[in-house]
Protein backbone atom coordinates (compact mmCIF):
# COMPACT_ATOMS: atom_id res chain seq x y z
CA UNK A 1 0.00 0.00 0.00
CA UNK A 2 3.12 2.50 -0.42
CA UNK A 3 3.03 4.61 -3.49
CA UNK A 4 6.77 4.54 -3.38
CA UNK A 5 7.27 0.73 -3.24
CA UNK A 6 9.85 -0.59 -5.68
CA UNK A 7 8.30 -3.14 -8.00
CA UNK A 8 11.13 -5.73 -7.09
CA UNK A 9 11.06 -5.21 -3.83
CA UNK A 10 6.97 -6.31 -3.38
CA UNK A 11 6.79 -10.12 -2.81
CA UNK A 12 4.08 -11.32 -5.30
CA UNK A 13 2.06 -14.70 -5.76
CA UNK A 14 -0.12 -15.10 -8.32
CA UNK A 15 -3.41 -17.42 -7.73
CA UNK A 16 -4.71 -17.35 -11.20
CA UNK A 17 -4.13 -19.75 -14.05
CA UNK A 18 -5.28 -18.19 -17.25
CA UNK A 19 -7.26 -21.16 -18.95
CA UNK A 20 -6.95 -20.87 -23.33
CA UNK A 21 -10.67 -19.13 -24.59
CA UNK A 22 -10.27 -21.76 -27.42
CA UNK A 23 -11.47 -24.81 -25.45
CA UNK A 24 -14.95 -22.68 -25.03
CA UNK A 25 -15.71 -22.70 -28.88
CA UNK A 26 -15.21 -26.47 -28.97
CA UNK A 27 -17.57 -26.90 -25.51
CA UNK A 28 -14.71 -26.98 -23.03
CA UNK A 29 -13.84 -29.94 -24.46
CA UNK A 30 -10.42 -31.59 -24.86
CA UNK A 31 -9.99 -33.82 -28.00
CA UNK A 32 -11.18 -37.28 -26.90
CA UNK A 33 -10.69 -39.76 -30.29
CA UNK A 34 -11.72 -43.38 -30.37
CA UNK A 35 -8.94 -45.02 -32.09
CA UNK A 36 -9.13 -48.66 -33.41
CA UNK A 37 -5.63 -48.95 -32.20
CA UNK A 38 -5.60 -47.57 -28.65
CA UNK A 39 -9.45 -47.22 -27.99
CA UNK A 40 -10.40 -43.74 -26.62
CA UNK A 41 -7.22 -41.12 -26.56
CA UNK A 42 -7.19 -37.69 -25.37
CA UNK A 43 -4.55 -35.65 -27.65
CA UNK A 44 -4.79 -32.64 -25.19
CA UNK A 45 -2.23 -32.95 -22.65
CA UNK A 46 -3.27 -32.78 -19.14
CA UNK A 47 -1.55 -29.33 -18.61
CA UNK A 48 -3.85 -27.88 -21.33
CA UNK A 49 -6.82 -29.80 -20.07
CA UNK A 50 -10.05 -27.36 -20.07
CA UNK A 51 -12.47 -27.13 -17.04
CA UNK A 52 -16.39 -25.95 -17.84
CA UNK A 53 -16.68 -22.62 -17.88
CA UNK A 54 -19.06 -21.31 -15.13
CA UNK A 55 -18.53 -17.09 -15.52
CA UNK A 56 -17.34 -14.77 -18.13
CA UNK A 57 -16.23 -11.38 -16.84
CA UNK A 58 -14.89 -10.02 -19.92
CA UNK A 59 -13.35 -6.13 -21.68
CA UNK A 60 -11.94 -4.56 -24.38
CA UNK A 61 -13.13 -7.80 -27.09
CA UNK A 62 -16.41 -8.35 -28.95
CA UNK A 63 -15.87 -11.82 -26.75
CA UNK A 64 -18.66 -13.92 -28.28
CA UNK A 65 -19.58 -12.08 -31.48
CA UNK A 66 -15.39 -12.94 -32.61
CA UNK A 67 -15.35 -16.81 -31.46
CA UNK A 68 -15.12 -19.19 -34.33
CA UNK A 69 -18.34 -21.36 -34.08
CA UNK A 70 -19.42 -18.92 -32.12
CA UNK A 71 -23.66 -20.58 -32.41
CA UNK A 72 -21.92 -23.91 -31.47
CA UNK A 73 -21.79 -21.70 -28.16
CA UNK A 74 -25.01 -20.11 -27.92
CA UNK A 75 -27.05 -22.95 -28.53
CA UNK A 76 -24.97 -25.78 -26.69
CA UNK A 77 -22.26 -24.02 -24.38
CA UNK A 78 -23.17 -20.93 -22.82
CA UNK A 79 -26.40 -22.38 -21.57
CA UNK A 80 -23.73 -24.26 -18.77
CA UNK A 81 -22.52 -20.35 -17.75
CA UNK A 82 -23.99 -18.95 -14.84
CA UNK A 83 -23.18 -15.30 -14.68
CA UNK A 84 -21.77 -13.46 -18.17
CA UNK A 85 -20.67 -9.69 -17.32
CA UNK A 86 -19.74 -7.84 -20.88
CA UNK A 87 -18.13 -4.44 -20.01
CA UNK A 88 -18.25 -2.47 -23.00
CA UNK A 89 -18.36 0.52 -25.49
CA UNK A 90 -20.66 -0.23 -27.70
CA UNK A 91 -23.87 -3.12 -28.12
CA UNK A 92 -22.53 -5.45 -29.18
CA UNK A 93 -23.95 -8.79 -29.89
CA UNK A 94 -21.82 -10.15 -27.04
CA UNK A 95 -23.34 -7.38 -24.46
CA UNK A 96 -27.01 -8.57 -25.83
CA UNK A 97 -26.28 -12.32 -25.06
CA UNK A 98 -24.50 -11.26 -21.43
CA UNK A 99 -26.72 -11.19 -18.25
CA UNK A 100 -25.10 -7.98 -17.11
CA UNK A 101 -23.69 -4.96 -19.41
CA UNK A 102 -21.35 -2.76 -17.51
CA UNK A 103 -21.03 0.65 -19.96
CA UNK A 104 -17.04 1.34 -19.76
CA UNK A 105 -15.65 5.01 -21.03
CA UNK A 106 -14.50 5.81 -24.39
CA UNK A 107 -10.51 6.55 -24.86
CA UNK A 108 -11.67 10.02 -25.31
CA UNK A 109 -13.21 9.82 -21.86
CA UNK A 110 -10.40 7.82 -19.70
CA UNK A 111 -10.21 9.90 -16.12
CA UNK A 112 -6.80 7.70 -15.65
CA UNK A 113 -4.14 7.12 -16.83
CA UNK A 114 -3.64 3.88 -18.85
CA UNK A 115 -0.12 2.33 -20.73
CA UNK A 116 -0.55 0.10 -24.01
CA UNK A 117 1.91 -1.33 -25.93
CA UNK A 118 2.13 -3.64 -28.96
CA UNK A 119 4.69 -7.10 -29.88
CA UNK A 120 4.87 -4.80 -33.76
CA UNK A 121 5.68 -1.71 -32.33
CA UNK A 122 9.12 -1.05 -30.96
CA UNK A 123 7.59 2.29 -28.48
CA UNK A 124 4.20 2.37 -25.44
CA UNK A 125 2.16 4.71 -24.63
CA UNK A 126 0.28 6.34 -21.91
CA UNK A 127 -2.84 8.51 -22.23
CA UNK A 128 -5.77 10.07 -20.02
CA UNK A 129 -8.79 11.45 -22.72
CA UNK A 130 -9.85 13.75 -20.01
CA UNK A 131 -12.89 14.30 -21.55
CA UNK A 132 -16.15 14.45 -19.28
CA UNK A 133 -18.28 11.02 -20.04
CA UNK A 134 -20.86 11.25 -22.29
CA UNK A 135 -22.74 9.27 -20.31
CA UNK A 136 -23.05 6.83 -17.11
CA UNK A 137 -19.87 4.99 -17.61
CA UNK A 138 -16.46 4.36 -16.35
CA UNK A 139 -12.90 3.89 -17.04
CA UNK A 140 -12.53 -0.28 -17.25
CA UNK A 141 -9.99 -0.23 -14.08
CA UNK A 142 -12.70 1.65 -11.75
CA UNK A 143 -15.26 -0.25 -12.60
CA UNK A 144 -13.43 -3.48 -11.37
CA UNK A 145 -12.63 -1.55 -8.49
CA UNK A 146 -15.72 -0.64 -7.82
CA UNK A 147 -17.54 -3.92 -7.58
CA UNK A 148 -14.18 -5.07 -5.74
CA UNK A 149 -15.22 -2.98 -3.05
CA UNK A 150 -18.73 -3.32 -3.00
CA UNK A 151 -18.09 -6.88 -2.32
CA UNK A 152 -15.55 -6.40 0.30
CA UNK A 153 -18.29 -3.97 2.18
CA UNK A 154 -20.84 -7.46 1.76
CA UNK A 155 -18.25 -9.51 3.20
CA UNK A 156 -16.50 -7.24 5.52
CA UNK A 157 -13.23 -7.88 4.43
CA UNK A 158 -11.02 -4.52 3.29
CA UNK A 159 -8.71 -6.71 1.14
CA UNK A 160 -11.16 -6.01 -1.45
CA UNK A 161 -10.82 -2.74 -1.32
CA UNK A 162 -7.29 -2.03 -0.62
CA UNK A 163 -6.32 -4.59 -3.75
CA UNK A 164 -7.52 -1.61 -5.65
CA UNK A 165 -6.27 1.10 -3.33
CA UNK A 166 -4.74 3.50 -5.64
CA UNK A 167 -7.49 3.10 -8.33
CA UNK A 168 -10.25 4.02 -5.93
CA UNK A 169 -7.54 6.80 -5.29
CA UNK A 170 -7.85 7.59 -9.07
CA UNK A 171 -3.52 7.28 -8.88
CA UNK A 172 -3.49 4.80 -11.71
CA UNK A 173 0.08 6.06 -12.27
CA UNK A 174 1.14 4.15 -9.09
CA UNK A 175 0.81 0.60 -10.98
CA UNK A 176 2.18 2.11 -14.12
CA UNK A 177 5.22 3.24 -12.17
CA UNK A 178 5.39 0.20 -10.54
CA UNK A 179 4.90 -2.18 -14.24
CA UNK A 180 7.55 0.16 -15.93
CA UNK A 181 10.16 -0.11 -12.79
CA UNK A 182 9.79 -3.96 -13.23
CA UNK A 183 10.17 -4.51 -16.37
CA UNK A 184 13.48 -4.80 -18.50
CA UNK A 185 12.55 -3.18 -21.33
CA UNK A 186 11.04 -0.20 -19.26
CA UNK A 187 13.02 0.03 -16.46
CA UNK A 188 13.80 3.88 -15.17
CA UNK A 189 10.65 5.49 -16.58
CA UNK A 190 8.23 7.14 -14.92
CA UNK A 191 4.51 7.98 -16.11
CA UNK A 192 5.48 11.88 -15.29
CA UNK A 193 8.42 11.31 -17.42
CA UNK A 194 6.98 10.17 -19.95
CA UNK A 195 3.73 12.28 -20.08
CA UNK A 196 5.97 15.71 -19.80
CA UNK A 197 7.56 14.54 -23.23
CA UNK A 198 11.31 13.38 -21.40
CA UNK A 199 11.72 10.83 -24.26
CA UNK A 200 9.77 12.31 -27.50
CA UNK A 201 6.04 12.49 -27.96
CA UNK A 202 4.48 13.63 -24.66
CA UNK A 203 2.49 10.05 -23.19
CA UNK A 204 5.24 7.59 -25.72
CA UNK A 205 8.52 6.14 -25.04
CA UNK A 206 10.76 3.59 -26.95
CA UNK A 207 11.10 0.70 -25.27
CA UNK A 208 14.41 0.23 -24.16
CA UNK A 209 15.75 -2.86 -26.38
CA UNK A 210 19.23 -3.53 -27.15
CA UNK A 211 18.70 -2.48 -31.11
CA UNK A 212 16.48 0.44 -33.06
CA UNK A 213 15.06 -0.79 -35.30
CA UNK A 214 14.90 -3.92 -32.99
CA UNK A 215 17.00 -6.73 -34.83
CA UNK A 216 15.46 -10.44 -33.40
CA UNK A 217 17.87 -12.74 -31.83
CA UNK A 218 20.58 -9.90 -31.53
CA UNK A 219 22.21 -11.11 -28.30
CA UNK A 220 22.18 -14.66 -29.66
CA UNK A 221 23.92 -13.65 -33.06
CA UNK A 222 26.44 -11.20 -31.69
CA UNK A 223 27.01 -12.22 -28.06
CA UNK A 224 26.14 -16.35 -28.08
CA UNK A 225 23.37 -15.63 -25.97
CA UNK A 226 21.31 -19.38 -25.88
CA UNK A 227 18.09 -19.55 -27.85
CA UNK A 228 15.16 -19.96 -25.92
CA UNK A 229 14.76 -24.03 -26.95
CA UNK A 230 15.76 -27.08 -24.91
CA UNK A 231 19.65 -26.80 -26.66
CA UNK A 232 20.18 -23.40 -26.72
CA UNK A 233 20.67 -23.40 -30.38
CA UNK A 234 18.07 -22.75 -33.44
CA UNK A 235 16.23 -26.22 -33.58
CA UNK A 236 15.12 -27.77 -37.37
CA UNK A 237 14.71 -31.28 -35.14
CA UNK A 238 12.66 -32.14 -32.28
CA UNK A 239 12.80 -35.52 -30.09
CA UNK A 240 9.98 -34.99 -27.76
CA UNK A 241 7.59 -38.02 -27.48
CA UNK A 242 4.34 -36.48 -28.50
CA UNK A 243 6.33 -34.54 -31.76
CA UNK A 244 8.12 -37.73 -32.91
CA UNK A 245 4.66 -39.37 -32.43
CA UNK A 246 2.75 -36.70 -34.39
CA UNK A 247 4.92 -37.37 -37.51
CA UNK A 248 6.19 -33.40 -36.81
CA UNK A 249 9.82 -33.50 -35.48
CA UNK A 250 11.25 -32.35 -38.76
CA UNK A 251 9.65 -28.91 -40.26
CA UNK A 252 7.12 -30.49 -42.55
CA UNK A 253 3.91 -29.63 -44.42
CA UNK A 254 0.60 -30.21 -43.33
CA UNK A 255 -2.41 -30.31 -45.40
CA UNK A 256 -5.51 -28.68 -43.34
CA UNK A 257 -7.94 -30.85 -41.74
CA UNK A 258 -10.98 -29.38 -43.61
CA UNK A 259 -9.66 -26.99 -46.18
CA UNK A 260 -8.12 -28.79 -48.47
CA UNK A 261 -9.01 -30.86 -51.60
CA UNK A 262 -6.67 -33.53 -50.58
CA UNK A 263 -6.70 -36.04 -47.84
CA UNK A 264 -7.28 -34.05 -44.69
CA UNK A 265 -4.40 -33.60 -42.01
CA UNK A 266 -1.98 -35.57 -44.10
CA UNK A 267 1.98 -34.94 -43.57
CA UNK A 268 3.07 -34.28 -47.03
CA UNK A 269 7.09 -36.30 -46.62
CA UNK A 270 9.27 -38.69 -48.07
CA UNK A 271 11.68 -38.09 -44.96
CA UNK A 272 12.52 -42.03 -43.73
CA UNK A 273 12.92 -40.59 -40.43
CA UNK A 274 9.50 -39.31 -39.99
CA UNK A 275 7.26 -42.12 -38.72
CA UNK A 276 3.95 -40.66 -37.32
CA UNK A 277 1.24 -42.69 -35.38
CA UNK A 278 -2.03 -43.38 -37.26
CA UNK A 279 -3.75 -44.75 -33.94
CA UNK A 280 -5.43 -47.20 -36.92
CA UNK A 281 -7.85 -44.21 -38.00
CA UNK A 282 -8.98 -45.00 -41.10
CA UNK A 283 -7.98 -42.95 -44.39
CA UNK A 284 -12.14 -42.44 -45.45
CA UNK A 285 -12.60 -41.43 -41.83
CA UNK A 286 -14.99 -38.37 -41.66
CA UNK A 287 -15.22 -36.61 -38.07
CA UNK A 288 -13.42 -33.61 -37.16
CA UNK A 289 -11.73 -35.25 -33.96
CA UNK A 290 -10.53 -37.87 -36.33
CA UNK A 291 -9.37 -35.82 -38.92
CA UNK A 292 -7.46 -33.72 -36.71
CA UNK A 293 -5.65 -36.73 -34.73
CA UNK A 294 -5.10 -39.31 -37.84
CA UNK A 295 -0.70 -39.20 -38.48
CA UNK A 296 -0.36 -40.06 -41.87
CA UNK A 297 2.65 -39.63 -43.96
CA UNK A 298 2.84 -39.75 -48.18
CA UNK A 299 5.06 -38.18 -50.56
CA UNK A 300 3.40 -35.70 -52.90
CA UNK A 301 3.09 -37.71 -55.80
CA UNK A 302 0.18 -39.82 -53.90
CA UNK A 303 -1.09 -36.91 -51.87
CA UNK A 304 -1.97 -35.02 -55.31
CA UNK A 305 -4.11 -38.23 -56.05
CA UNK A 306 -5.78 -38.32 -52.56
CA UNK A 307 -9.67 -36.64 -52.40
CA UNK A 308 -11.24 -34.64 -49.92
CA UNK A 309 -14.41 -36.48 -48.97
CA UNK A 310 -16.09 -32.78 -48.13
CA UNK A 311 -14.72 -31.60 -51.82
CA UNK A 312 -16.42 -34.34 -53.98
CA UNK A 313 -19.94 -33.69 -51.60
CA UNK A 314 -19.96 -30.04 -53.09
CA UNK A 315 -17.58 -28.08 -50.18
CA UNK A 316 -15.20 -27.03 -52.95
CA UNK A 317 -14.76 -23.11 -52.29
CA UNK A 318 -12.49 -21.91 -49.76
CA UNK A 319 -13.92 -19.25 -47.30
CA UNK A 320 -11.35 -16.18 -46.54
CA UNK A 321 -11.81 -13.77 -43.63
CA UNK A 322 -9.34 -11.46 -43.70
CA UNK A 323 -9.68 -7.71 -41.96
CA UNK A 324 -11.33 -4.95 -43.12
CA UNK A 325 -10.25 -1.48 -43.33
CA UNK A 326 -13.47 0.11 -41.81
CA UNK A 327 -13.06 -1.93 -38.70
CA UNK A 328 -10.64 -2.82 -35.85
CA UNK A 329 -11.70 -6.43 -35.21
CA UNK A 330 -15.18 -6.19 -34.35
CA UNK A 331 -15.26 -2.38 -33.77
CA UNK A 332 -17.67 -0.06 -34.85
CA UNK A 333 -19.12 -2.64 -37.98
CA UNK A 334 -22.26 -1.06 -37.48
CA UNK A 335 -21.57 2.61 -37.31
CA UNK A 336 -23.47 4.08 -39.84
CA UNK A 337 -20.31 5.65 -42.06
CA UNK A 338 -18.48 2.31 -41.45
CA UNK A 339 -21.26 0.13 -42.32
CA UNK A 340 -21.79 2.46 -45.81
CA UNK A 341 -18.50 2.12 -46.78
CA UNK A 342 -17.68 -1.37 -45.70
CA UNK A 343 -19.59 -2.86 -48.47
CA UNK A 344 -20.79 -2.44 -52.27
CA UNK A 345 -24.86 -2.00 -50.69
CA UNK A 346 -23.88 1.31 -48.54
CA UNK A 347 -27.01 3.02 -49.00
CA UNK A 348 -28.61 5.78 -45.76
CA UNK A 349 -32.27 4.94 -47.39
CA UNK A 350 -32.09 1.06 -47.53
CA UNK A 351 -34.52 1.77 -50.37
CA UNK A 352 -34.08 -2.56 -50.79
CA UNK A 353 -35.72 -3.21 -47.42
CA UNK A 354 -34.24 -6.79 -46.92
CA UNK A 355 -31.24 -4.97 -45.69
CA UNK A 356 -30.36 -5.64 -42.36
CA UNK A 357 -29.06 -1.88 -41.98
CA UNK A 358 -27.59 0.99 -43.98
CA UNK A 359 -24.95 -1.84 -45.62
CA UNK A 360 -24.96 -5.14 -46.04
CA UNK A 361 -22.00 -7.78 -45.47
CA UNK A 362 -21.12 -9.48 -48.60
CA UNK A 363 -19.65 -12.57 -49.81
CA UNK A 364 -17.23 -12.02 -52.91
CA UNK A 365 -16.48 -15.01 -55.24
CA UNK A 366 -15.22 -15.71 -58.71
CA UNK A 367 -17.63 -14.86 -61.55
CA UNK A 368 -17.62 -18.17 -63.89
CA UNK A 369 -17.94 -20.12 -60.63
CA UNK A 370 -21.43 -18.58 -59.42
CA UNK A 371 -22.90 -18.21 -62.82
CA UNK A 372 -21.83 -22.30 -62.70
CA UNK A 373 -24.03 -22.25 -59.82
CA UNK A 374 -26.89 -19.77 -61.35
CA UNK A 375 -26.06 -17.47 -59.42
CA UNK A 376 -26.41 -13.71 -60.27
CA UNK A 377 -23.94 -10.73 -59.30
CA UNK A 378 -26.10 -9.58 -56.07
CA UNK A 379 -28.16 -12.67 -55.57
CA UNK A 380 -28.71 -13.83 -51.68
CA UNK A 381 -26.59 -16.90 -51.27
CA UNK A 382 -26.89 -19.41 -48.54
CA UNK A 383 -23.35 -20.67 -47.62
CA UNK A 384 -22.78 -23.91 -45.61
CA UNK A 385 -19.77 -25.55 -44.40
CA UNK A 386 -19.22 -29.36 -43.10
CA UNK A 387 -22.70 -30.86 -41.71
CA UNK A 388 -21.94 -32.67 -39.55
CA UNK A 389 -21.00 -30.01 -37.14
CA UNK A 390 -21.79 -26.71 -38.27
CA UNK A 391 -23.36 -23.96 -37.63
CA UNK A 392 -23.86 -25.69 -34.70
CA UNK A 393 -23.99 -29.53 -33.20
CA UNK A 394 -26.61 -31.96 -33.45
CA UNK A 395 -28.85 -29.24 -35.40
CA UNK A 396 -32.81 -29.60 -36.47
CA UNK A 397 -33.27 -27.69 -39.89
CA UNK A 398 -37.05 -27.72 -38.17
CA UNK A 399 -35.43 -26.05 -34.89
CA UNK A 400 -36.52 -22.35 -35.56
CA UNK A 401 -32.55 -21.24 -34.06
CA UNK A 402 -31.20 -23.38 -37.46
CA UNK A 403 -32.57 -20.19 -39.62
CA UNK A 404 -30.91 -17.61 -37.82
CA UNK A 405 -27.83 -19.64 -37.31
CA UNK A 406 -27.83 -20.87 -41.03
CA UNK A 407 -25.72 -18.14 -43.32
CA UNK A 408 -27.49 -16.26 -45.72
CA UNK A 409 -25.83 -12.87 -47.43
CA UNK A 410 -25.25 -11.07 -51.01
CA UNK A 411 -22.99 -11.92 -53.12
CA UNK A 412 -21.06 -10.50 -55.73
CA UNK A 413 -18.50 -11.32 -58.30
CA UNK A 414 -14.91 -10.95 -58.08
CA UNK A 415 -13.04 -12.50 -61.21
CA UNK A 416 -9.62 -11.37 -59.37
CA UNK A 417 -10.38 -14.51 -57.33
CA UNK A 418 -9.56 -17.77 -58.49
CA UNK A 419 -12.43 -20.28 -59.03
CA UNK A 420 -12.46 -22.01 -55.75
CA UNK A 421 -11.92 -19.10 -53.82
CA UNK A 422 -14.20 -17.26 -51.70
CA UNK A 423 -13.96 -13.66 -49.54
CA UNK A 424 -15.61 -12.10 -46.35
CA UNK A 425 -14.54 -9.58 -44.42
CA UNK A 426 -14.25 -11.06 -40.79
CA UNK A 427 -15.68 -9.08 -37.89
CA UNK A 428 -19.03 -8.39 -38.77
CA UNK A 429 -22.12 -8.47 -36.45
CA UNK A 430 -24.17 -11.38 -35.98
CA UNK A 431 -27.69 -12.61 -36.33
CA UNK A 432 -28.87 -12.76 -32.89
CA UNK A 433 -32.52 -14.48 -31.83
CA UNK A 434 -34.10 -10.52 -31.18
CA UNK A 435 -31.84 -9.24 -34.53
CA UNK A 436 -33.71 -11.53 -37.00
CA UNK A 437 -36.97 -11.34 -34.92
CA UNK A 438 -36.71 -7.64 -35.54
CA UNK A 439 -35.64 -8.34 -39.26
CA UNK A 440 -38.75 -9.84 -39.81
CA UNK A 441 -41.50 -7.96 -37.93
CA UNK A 442 -40.14 -4.48 -38.49
CA UNK A 443 -42.15 -2.06 -40.95
CA UNK A 444 -38.94 -0.98 -42.34
CA UNK A 445 -37.04 -4.72 -42.43
CA UNK A 446 -34.03 -3.37 -40.02
CA UNK A 447 -31.86 -6.02 -38.28
CA UNK A 448 -32.03 -3.87 -35.05
CA UNK A 449 -33.06 -5.76 -31.64
CA UNK A 450 -36.07 -4.10 -29.71
CA UNK A 451 -34.96 -3.71 -26.19
CA UNK A 452 -31.03 -3.92 -26.73
CA UNK A 453 -30.91 -2.02 -29.72
CA UNK A 454 -28.29 -4.52 -31.09
CA UNK A 455 -27.97 -3.73 -35.31
CA UNK A 456 -26.66 -7.17 -36.79
CA UNK A 457 -24.62 -6.80 -40.06
CA UNK A 458 -26.35 -9.97 -41.16
CA UNK A 459 -30.28 -10.85 -41.91
CA UNK A 460 -29.11 -14.48 -40.55
CA UNK A 461 -26.56 -15.49 -39.97
CA UNK A 462 -22.77 -14.89 -39.67
CA UNK A 463 -19.30 -15.83 -40.97
CA UNK A 464 -18.64 -17.87 -37.49
CA UNK A 465 -21.31 -19.99 -39.11
CA UNK A 466 -18.61 -21.50 -41.17
CA UNK A 467 -16.24 -21.29 -38.48
CA UNK A 468 -14.57 -24.47 -36.17
CA UNK A 469 -12.64 -24.47 -33.04
CA UNK A 470 -10.00 -26.76 -33.77
CA UNK A 471 -7.67 -28.39 -31.86
CA UNK A 472 -4.76 -30.03 -33.35
CA UNK A 473 -2.53 -32.25 -31.16
CA UNK A 474 0.73 -30.22 -31.50
CA UNK A 475 -0.93 -27.05 -29.81
CA UNK A 476 -1.13 -29.31 -26.96
CA UNK A 477 2.11 -30.77 -25.98
CA UNK A 478 2.94 -31.60 -21.80
CA UNK A 479 6.38 -32.05 -23.11
CA UNK A 480 7.51 -28.61 -25.38
CA UNK A 481 9.89 -26.58 -23.36
CA UNK A 482 9.54 -23.02 -23.93
CA UNK A 483 10.23 -19.57 -22.31
CA UNK A 484 7.22 -17.69 -20.47
CA UNK A 485 5.48 -15.10 -22.30
CA UNK A 486 5.78 -12.44 -19.72
CA UNK A 487 8.87 -13.31 -18.05
CA UNK A 488 12.51 -14.33 -18.04
CA UNK A 489 11.58 -18.09 -17.14
CA UNK A 490 10.88 -21.71 -18.68
CA UNK A 491 8.53 -23.49 -18.39
CA UNK A 492 6.78 -27.07 -19.98
CA UNK A 493 3.59 -27.40 -22.13
CA UNK A 494 0.80 -24.96 -21.87
CA UNK A 495 0.49 -21.41 -21.37
CA UNK A 496 -2.36 -19.07 -22.50
CA UNK A 497 -1.77 -17.31 -25.21
CA UNK A 498 1.65 -18.51 -25.93
CA UNK A 499 2.02 -22.86 -25.98
CA UNK A 500 -2.22 -23.73 -26.56
CA UNK A 501 -4.71 -23.64 -29.19
CA UNK A 502 -5.78 -20.92 -31.67
CA UNK A 503 -7.72 -22.19 -33.90
CA UNK A 504 -7.90 -21.72 -37.67
CA UNK A 505 -10.37 -18.93 -39.05
CA UNK A 506 -9.37 -19.32 -42.55
CA UNK A 507 -9.34 -23.87 -42.41
CA UNK A 508 -13.51 -23.95 -43.97
CA UNK A 509 -14.61 -25.42 -47.15
CA UNK A 510 -17.88 -24.23 -47.88
CA UNK A 511 -20.69 -24.70 -50.38
CA UNK A 512 -22.70 -22.57 -51.82
CA UNK A 513 -26.31 -22.25 -52.89
CA UNK A 514 -28.90 -19.65 -54.46
CA UNK A 515 -31.27 -17.85 -52.17
CA UNK A 516 -32.95 -15.52 -53.34
CA UNK A 517 -32.60 -12.77 -56.42
CA UNK A 518 -30.75 -9.65 -55.90
CA UNK A 519 -32.91 -6.81 -57.44
CA UNK A 520 -35.24 -4.88 -55.32
CA UNK A 521 -38.31 -7.35 -53.75
CA UNK A 522 -36.28 -10.45 -54.52
CA UNK A 523 -36.88 -9.81 -58.61
CA UNK A 524 -34.40 -10.25 -61.28
CA UNK A 525 -31.28 -8.51 -60.88
CA UNK A 526 -29.97 -5.23 -59.38
CA UNK A 527 -29.65 -2.07 -61.42
CA UNK A 528 -26.54 -1.72 -61.29
CA UNK A 529 -26.06 -4.86 -62.82
CA UNK A 530 -27.94 -4.17 -65.65
CA UNK A 531 -25.74 -1.46 -66.03
CA UNK A 532 -23.47 -2.94 -68.49
CA UNK A 533 -20.44 -1.91 -66.47
CA UNK A 534 -20.07 -4.21 -63.69
CA UNK A 535 -18.10 -7.84 -63.79
CA UNK A 536 -18.52 -10.29 -65.89
CA UNK A 537 -21.84 -8.31 -67.01
CA UNK A 538 -20.39 -5.72 -69.60
CA UNK A 539 -21.22 -4.12 -72.19
CA UNK A 540 -19.60 -3.50 -75.55
CA UNK A 541 -18.43 0.25 -74.54
CA UNK A 542 -17.15 -1.53 -71.39
CA UNK A 543 -15.22 -4.16 -73.14
CA UNK A 544 -13.83 -1.84 -75.80
CA UNK A 545 -12.59 0.08 -72.66
CA UNK A 546 -11.22 -2.97 -71.19
CA UNK A 547 -9.86 -4.10 -74.47
CA UNK A 548 -7.93 -0.52 -74.98
CA UNK A 549 -10.15 0.25 -78.11
CA UNK A 550 -12.00 3.73 -77.18
CA UNK A 551 -8.83 5.45 -77.89
CA UNK A 552 -6.44 5.19 -80.95
CA UNK A 553 -3.05 6.51 -81.85
CA UNK A 554 -2.03 7.66 -84.99
CA UNK A 555 0.52 5.92 -86.48
CA UNK A 556 2.87 9.26 -86.77
CA UNK A 557 2.10 10.18 -83.30
CA UNK A 558 3.49 7.32 -81.90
Amino acid sequence: LNPKAKAKKLKIKGYARGEEPSYWNVGDRPLLVNTPKFGKKSLTGESHMPTPTKAVWHNNVNLLNNAKYHYEMVKNTNPGIEMWISQDIEMTATCEYADIVLPANSWAEQQTYELTGSCSNPFLQIWNGGLKPVFDSKDDVLIWASVAKRLGKILKDKRFEDYWKFVLEGKTEVYIDRLLDGSNTTTGYTTKDIMDGKYGEPGSALMLFRTYPRIPFYEQIKESTPFFTPTGRLQVYNDEPEVIEYGENFIVHREGPEATPYLPNVIVSENPLIQPEDYGIPLNATSAEERQARNVKMPWSKVKETKNYLWEDGFSFYCLTPKSRHTTHSSWAVTDWHFIWGNPFGDPYREDKRQPGVGEHTMYMNSDAAKDLGIEDGDYVYVDADPQNRPYRNFDKKDPFYKIARLKLRCRYNPAYPYHVTMMKHGAWMATEKSVLAHETRADGRAQSKDTGYQASFRYGSHQSLTYGWQMPMQQLDSLFHKGKAKMGFLFGYEADNHAINTVPKETLVKISFAEKGGLKGKGKLDLVKSGYTPANENEFMQDYLAGNLTTIGEDEW
